[in-house]
């Protein structure tokens, strides 16, 4: 079973949760927030895993205890995971699921003194889940405390919000990426690399190191250089398009990640560190205003919000490059 000291970064954070725990003072209703993949759905489990634990020492789960094991078997009666359904186009928390740990919410704990709800992707909960929701933490019940994962912490209700304490946990820092991913005997030199623009995520890192990051920029460094030369043609727009229709979302947002840090290197040259150090000679030949690329950062930025919901990629990803190219046409 995992434990605090598994936890890569975040020590103020943990320090105080596992201080609320050992005091028993944990809020009935708390938001985890931040980016994907910074550790937050690990941090969650673990409350739970001390919260439930019969022993309950200094916020630690002590591992061994009933509860501990049944945690560690992931077949405790009093832990419940919530997580959107998914499928190629959608991703929701439906009412049904709401309902159902409302109904186990309502009764009393069998193993321990508590019960813990997790809610994964709570920003997923469609309408009728979210104002399902907001009646039971209106009237919480005593015994049961919700953590609420999100990356996306407008996208909850605001009187949802206002009933929750929000813990927000910060970017990992690159070297803390770098050395993670050393850990996973990954390459130094791609851990490097990939840590720089990992966006301060290490499940973003792991699934770059995984899934051949080296040749996703080199398609979005060649995409870049095609618009900015005014090669870009509407018929490309719709052909990577479809292409990228057949992609994961977060395959579409690493993909966004490496224009960003792309553009953002174009900027930066001769300024300051460069993202992409081993770039440099083919981003200096990139010629493109400021005002272009921060016109193209926003427009990276938007579609990269964009797609955390449930719109369609393809559209997504027509729309994107075809700003892209309207702003190279500018030049």
């Amino acid at each position: 079973m995992d434990s605090w000291k598994n936890i890569i970064g975040h020590s103020s954070k943990i320090d105080w949760l596992k201080k609320s725990i050992a005091d028993k003072k944990f809020p009935h209703a708390v938001i985890f927030s931040g980016v994907e993949g910074i550790g937050k759905k690990k941090v969650a489990e673990i409350c739970a895993a001390s919260i439930l634990c019969e022993e309950n020492s200094g916020g630690e789960p002590c591992g061994v205890c009933p509860s501990c094991r049944l945690m560690a078997a992931g077949s405790h009666p009093d832990f419940h995971l919530v997580a959107p359904e998914e499928t190629k186009t959608t991703r929701n928390i439906k009412i049904a699921q709401i309902r159902s740990i409302q109904n186990e919410a309502a009764l009393k704990p069998l193993q321990s003194a508590n019960r813990v709800v997790v809610i994964d992707g709570a920003e997923f909960m469609n309408n009728p889940a979210a104002n399902c929701l907001l009646k039971t933490l209106e009237e919480p019940p005593s015994q049961t405390i919700f953590i609420l994962i999100t990356a996306n912490r407008a996208g909850l209700l605001m009187t949802m919000r206002s009933r929750c304490v929000t813990v927000n946990f910060e970017k990992l820092t690159a070297e803390q990426i770098k050395s993670a991913l050393l850990q996973n005997e990954i390459d130094s030199s791609q851990a490097e690399k990939i840590s720089l623009i990992s966006g301060g995520s290490l499940g973003r890192a792991m699934s770059l190191a995984k899934s051949g990051g080296y040749e996703l920029r080199e398609t979005a460094l060649d995409l870049i250089e095609r618009v900015c030369l005014k090669k870009f043609t509407n018929e490309d727009i719709f052909s990577k398009g479809a292409q990228i229709s057949e992609w994961s979302r977060e395959q579409f947002f690493d993909f966004v990640t490496y224009i960003q840090k792309i553009l953002r290197d174009v900027f930066l040259i001769g300024q300051a560190k460069l993202f992409n150090p081993d770039l440099e000679e083919r981003l200096g030949e990139i010629k493109i205003s400021d005002a272009q690329i921060f016109k193209m950062i926003d427009a990276g930025n938007e579609t990269q919000r964009r797609i955390k919901s449930n719109a369609s990629l393809r559209l997504l990803a027509e729309a994107y490059f075809l700003r892209l190219k309207m702003t190279a046409r500018k030049l």
